[in-house]
């Protein structure tokens, strides 16, 4: 759960649903109502709320009058955590699970939000103070990765691992279409050699508006240059590499997240790259100054 102070610092912020997007997340309709864009005035009438009144107005004319904004039409939040093996190096985890219940917190003020993991599992929409309790329940119990048995396989199989990138794309074809009424927001390193344009293209044929914060460790960037052993967490296989292999590696990192980032914007989607902190960093700061630098979190 989070911490009194954390709540306290997100009652001030709103989900920037136009920033997860280049198509945009937000719907704005006609009739008067609360958002970010400006409608009307009208005179100021007991029970409005004292930060709507136009006190510069009122200096210039002596009278109170009440801002108006356009109301948004409700657009249902799908967030996507990603819980493979990868997750569980350098904090990665902790951090990815914090930054979805901070984006829960906020979100679920103002419109149904629904949790899924990666390997299947998800919470039940909810919005308002009951449906936040469950969520962030959800989201401090996910744990690990329940990878599905191999296809064909009898009672009892050994599961086998679970790839983000290919759980997401089955998780793109699950969602009915949703065209215009449905914001997904992904928190995972994406760490797969499988392409992404498949899960993209199933996510364009869902009509949903995406955002991705990939999640990603210092460590994983810039591995000292030393003789080391690789460890794939997905396989399990393990490679000796010296100087030379660590700056191929440092390089392949980099190119991989660059091919990643262009196939996002590509498909018109919103990419943010999110560090996990250091060791001894307070992980709920650091991820909600991450979520505001990113702009997915903006001052009501």
């Amino acid at each position: 759960m989070l911490a009194p102070r954390t709540r306290a610092l997100l009652d001030r912020y709103g989900l920037a649903s136009r920033a997860l997007s280049r198509v945009g997340g937000e719907r704005s309709a006609t009739e008067p109502g609360q958002s970010v864009e400006f409608h009307d005035y009208r005179a100021y009438q007991p029970g409005d709320e004292l930060r709507y009144v136009d006190w510069r107005v009122y200096a210039r004319t002596g009278r109170l009058y009440t801002r108006l904004y356009q109301a948004e039409r409700s657009v249902r939040l799908h967030l996507v955590l990603d819980n493979s093996a990868s997750m569980s190096l350098y904090g990665k985890a902790t951090y990815a699970r914090t930054l979805v219940q901070l984006l829960t917190y906020v979100s679920q003020r103002d419109a149904p939000t629904q949790l899924h993991l990666l390997d299947g599992r998800a919470s039940r929409p909810a919005q308002g103070l009951g449906g936040l309790l469950e969520s962030l329940r959800f989201v401090d119990e996910a744990g690990a990765a329940r990878p599905a048995p191999p296809p064909g396989a009898g009672e009892g199989a050994e599961g086998v691992s679970l790839l983000p990138v290919t759980a997401l794309k089955r998780f793109a074809l699950s969602l009915p279409a949703l065209r215009g009424s449905s914001l997904v927001l992904v928190v995972s390193d994406l760490l797969e050699e499988t392409s992404l344009r498949p899960t993209l293209a199933a996510l364009r044929a869902r009509g949903v508006d995406v955002g991705f914060l990939q999640v990603v460790a210092e460590e994983e960037l810039s591995p000292p240059v030393a003789l080391l052993e690789l460890l794939d967490v997905e396989s399990g296989e393990k490679l000796p590499v010296g100087a030379a292999e660590v700056e191929a590696y440092r390089s392949e990192v980099r190119a991989f997240l660059a091919r990643t980032r262009a196939a996002i914007l590509k498909a018109g989607y919103k990419h943010a790259l999110m560090k996990a902190p250091e060791a001894g960093e307070d992980v709920e700061r650091a991820a909600l100054a991450a979520l505001i630098r990113a702009g997915i979190l903006t001052k009501r």
